[in-house]
Parts: structure tokens; sequence; C-alpha cells
């Protein structure tokens, strides 16, 4: 099996040379580009796709067609033009409609360098001349014959936070029709406690677009009905939307949800992954249902999550997955190509949102576990302990050696200082705001209150001198 390369690539714009050797190696290649393509569930690749420079693609649509080799394929008959949806392997994700020949004749060598002519309509006939595009450098994306289908579907927007917020803007960028947007209500904030609205509300007014804040959404939609719409695309809305409105428009109601369903439903998945330590979150787009994040998949993205990941950078990262990821299966799934996947409910969790409770920090945890606990609250709601009766934030920390009861003050360095736990990984505090002052780095801290910080002090209980 080969590996596909993906764009950019500079084999994936190369005319390729002709096949002149009919040999055991050139078997051998093709039965690799047969359990490649298996194996990336595609239904044809060709050799620039895995780094050779041949005219030599296979092709396997169905049995009936059965598998096919071409190698010097030359269309020499045409009749009819359609247009139709395609993907590729070496653009992953990204789907386009493209018009093609309905009919074609193709002269063709097989594997012993006989000349044979193949006659191919409908899909099959699609899919030879996408392979045969890559053999001249050529991807489907070059010949868009309706760059932007749905345009003229009525959409309402749902959504409330900044991450909703990607989402809004990527589908205003590529001109789909929004006309409505529902957001939470505006909410009291600061010691005024004055009412601020939700940054999706601020996104929508600067574009002109009426915005609905009902408080209970569940009995007043009635003029979210009104908008007509066409499709219910939601983000983060933060209200679990009845029936009677998610089956009211022709689409449906679709979900963009920060985790790999079925992991991960709640309000909080994206906190909650790395709480848990995970090496790799993502994006599922979905069909809404009247049950908490339980609908059918539509499409998902993976998102790795670095050692080094915050709430707010992995936040970031997967705003910009699922406006992506809603880009590229929109045109797909407005066509009716998409068929959504149930949810194995076997293999459902919950990531509920964050308590006050459970923002302090145990120092009886092992350090992996504190460490991924202060990432996983950063920047919002913030981890914390008590250092000397008062409250500390804490937003970044190293794990390092060191060993002690937990809690206790271990070692203090001249950019932090260092705090035993429940294992012998230690946590060196690095980013902090002390009670009553502004968040600073842990130098800063040390060369200011830090001074007063002594070997044996306790963080999370009394303040202890040895």
């Amino acid at each position: 099996m080969y590996k596909v390369v993906e764009v950019p690539n500079d084999i994936l714009r190369v005319t390729c040379e002709p096949v002149t050797k009919f040999d055991k190696k050139l078997r051998q290649t093709v039965d690799r580009l047969f359990d490649t393509m298996y194996e990336y569930d595609g239904v044809g690749v060709a050799a620039p796709q895995v780094n050779l420079n041949q005219r030599l693609a296979v092709v396997h649509t169905d049995d009936e067609t059965g598998p096919l080799v071409l190698i010097n394929p030359e269309i020499i008959e045409t009749s009819g033009r359609e247009v139709g949806l395609e993907g590729c392997l070496s653009i992953p994700g990204e789907f386009g409609f493209v018009e093609r020949h309905e009919s074609i004749v193709v002269k063709n060598q097989d594997v012993k360098g006989r000349t044979h002519t193949i006659q191919a309509s409908g899909f099959f006939a699609r899919a030879i001349q996408h392979e045969m595009d890559h053999l001249d450098g050529v991807l489907f994306t070059d010949k868009l014959a309706v760059p932007n289908p749905g345009k003229d579907k009525r959409i309402v927007f749902m959504g409330t936070p900044t991450f909703a917020v990607s989402v809004l803007e990527r589908l205003l960028e590529e001109g789909y029709n929004v006309v409505g947007v529902v957001s939470q209500p505006d909410k009291p904030v600061g010691r005024k406690r004055e009412l601020k609205p939700t940054p999706v509300k601020e996104c929508a007014l600067r574009h002109g677009i009426p915005v609905l804040q009902p408080e209970k959404v569940r009995t007043d939609y009635a003029d979210i009905l009104e908008l007509k719409p066409d499709l219910i695309v939601t983000a983060a809305y933060g209200q679990i939307v009845p029936t009677a409105l998610l089956e009211a428009p022709p689409h449906g109601a679709i979900n963009v949800h920060a985790s790999l369903l079925p992991k991960y439903r709640g309000g909080a998945p994206i906190h909650q992954a790395i709480l848990d330590g995970e090496s790799e979150t993502g994006v599922t787009i979905m069909y809404m249902v009247d049950k908490l994040d339980a609908g059918d998949m539509i499409a998902n993205t993976i998102v790795p999550i670095e050692e080094t990941d915050t709430v707010g950078s992995l936040f970031d990262k997967l705003a910009v997955a699922g406006s992506d990821l809603l880009i590229r299966t929109l045109p797909a799934f407005l066509e009716g190509w998409i068929e959504a996947v149930p949810q194995d409910e076997r293999d459902v969790t919950f990531a509920p949102n964050i308590s006050r409770e459970r923002e302090q920090i145990d120092w009886t945890m092992n350090g992996e576990s504190i460490y991924n606990h202060i990432r996983g609250m950063n920047p919002f709601p913030t981890a914390y302990s008590t250092l000397d009766g008062e409250r500390v934030k804490l937003f970044m920390g190293e794990k390092t050696t060191g060993s002690g009861q937990p809690g206790e003050v271990v070692r203090l360095e001249e950019d932090g200082f260092v705090v035993a736990t429940g294992n012998d990984v230690a946590i060196k505090v690095t980013d902090l705001q002390p009670a009553g002052k502004k968040r600073m780095d842990g130098a800063t801290f040390m060369r200011g209150a830090g001074q007063k910080l002594r070997i044996g002090d306790r963080l999370g209980g009394t303040h202890e001198r040895t």
C-alpha cells in the first residue's frame, strides 16, 4: 500500500510520463494502487497521488463495471454533459460540482501492453475522467461548475459564544443566505451589571442580520418559523431546540459540535478533552434531535491536542476546523449526497458544564492530571488553589520532578515555584494571579510577592512553614 499525498504537493501538478515497460514491477505497482484505493475507501487513485510520475491509474466504482486499470488512457469519443458532485483522496473532506462528459469511449492499455477500448457512462465515466485529469496535473477543484450550491437556501443560524461566531462568519463569507440569527438573551456583566450582547448577536448586527433572543426557545419559536428557513445551523447555542422547530425546515437542523461524537456530549467538550488528557479531539456535524447531542452524524474532522494546548488555543483550532468542515460539507449535504450515521450509544460520554467546585485543584491527584486540570481551565473559568488562606488563580504550569506532601512548595526558582502532587511529577507554577493582583508570569511573581514564599508552604490548605 502507498501513502496518498495531499495538496499542496508538486507531483499533483505534473503531466505524467507514459508507461513504457509492461513488466512484473508494473503489475506490482498496480496491485499496490488497488490496495491503497481500498484502504482509503476511494473509487479511484492515480499514480501521481502516490508520488509516481506515470500515466497509470485504477478505478473501481462497483462490481458491475469491475476493477479497471488505466494505462496511457486516451478519450476518443464523448457524448452528453452532466454536473455531479466529486471529492478527492488528495483533497480530503472537500467536495465540489464538476461538469463532465456523460458517456465516454477510452483507448487504454492493460498490464501486458495490449490496447483495448472501454465504454463508460454515468458515475463510472466520471470516475475515469477524474483519474485521467490527475495524469495531466489537473484537480477537480480546477473545474468546479457550481462553486457554491445552496446559495439560495434560507438559513437560520443559532449560536451564542465566540466559537459560533467563526461558523457564522464563514457562512457569510461563502455567500450563504443567512436570513436570521437566534442567540441567547443578553446578560448583565461586570460590577455595574450592564447588559452585554452575545458575541454571535454582535456579529449578526455588524452584518445587518435580524436577531431573535427567546428566553425559552422550547416554547417561544414562532418568530423563528416565520423566517421560513430551509435549513437551521446551530453551534453552541445553549438551549435544547424543540422537535417542532427542528423538523420545520426541508433540510432539517444540523449542529456543529466540538468533539468527536459520541464522545463528549454536553456543554464543555473542549474543557473535558484536555482535562482527560486526550491526544486528539475534533468537530462533528450532526442532525439535531430533541436530546442532548444525540443526532445522527453527518461529517467529522480530527484535531490533534498538543501537550501545551489550553482551552483557549484548542477553542481557536476547533472554531476554524468546525467552520471549515461545515463549508466543505454543506454542498454535498444540501444535494442529499451524504448518508448520516447513527451514534453508537455504547460509546457515549458526557462533558457537563464546569461547576465552581471543579475549578479547584486537588493536589492529591497525580501531576499529569493536575497539569491537564490547569490547562483545561485556561483561560476560562480558570483553575485555582489557596495560599495562606487566599485564593490564587493558576493559568499555566510545567511538569517537573519533585516530591513532598501534596500541595507542598518543594522548590523555589527564578521563574516560578514547584509544588508537590500525589506522585513524583511536580508542577512548576509559571503563570498565575494572586488575590487582589493582576495576572503575571512566574518570574514576575518570584521577584515580588513570591519573595515571601518558603519551601514547605502549602497550597490548598493551611499555610505551613518547616
